[in-house]
């Protein structure tokens, strides 16, 4: 139905009458679209081809923006990545140097205790032989005062050789043993 109403002959009432230009319309929708064409060109098509063309170098210009932030991006990465390198590579230089260090000093350390324990050693070594030297030197006056007083003892009475010679062995043992 809705069919019969858009064919109806254009004396008829109906959709159809709308479609029915005429011989009038059929001139002047030509010749005001001609003389408003530089008009719509102007005003209408113009802006909307100026904008489409600002959008198209703006996403341009965005693409080639991201494709430079993009190569930044990665030479800063590349920077950063090498400046964390050198600075693992420094790190384990100064403990590498640190541990160097600790080496040298326990070396150090080591050889002042050996050198305090010989001197004390030698300290030491030198009270015990003035100690001997005392020693021997009280047993020599023991020694000397003995033979003193053997001596006295041998002038008050007389003794015979073999008297004498026991005693001068006695003596000699006890000046050895001492």
């Amino acid at each position: 139905m809705h069919t019969f109403l858009l064919m109806a002959p254009s004396g008829e009432n109906g959709l159809g009458s709308l479609l029915d230009v005429g011989m009038s319309g059929a001139f002047w929708t030509p010749l005001i679209f001609v003389l408003s064409l530089p008009f719509m060109w102007k005003f209408v098509f113009g802006p909307i081809c100026r904008a489409l063309e600002s959008r198209e170098l703006d996403a341009r210009n965005a693409a080639e923006s991201a494709k430079a932030d993009r190569a930044e991006v990665e030479r800063m990465k590349t920077a950063i990545q090498e400046d964390l390198d050198a600075a693992r590579r420094e790190a384990a230089k100064q403990v590498a140097d640190a541990k160097a260090r600790a080496a040298d000093r326990e070396k150090e350390l080591l050889a002042a205790a050996k050198d305090e324990a010989e001197r004390e050693r030698s300290r030491a070594k030198a009270e015990i032989d003035q100690a001997l030297g005392q020693a021997r030197e009280i047993l020599r006056r023991e020694a000397v005062e003995l033979g003193v007083g053997v001596a006295e003892q041998v002038i008050r009475r007389e003794f015979s050789a073999s008297d004498q010679e026991r005693l001068v062995s006695d003596f000699e043992q006890q000046v050895s043993n001492n």
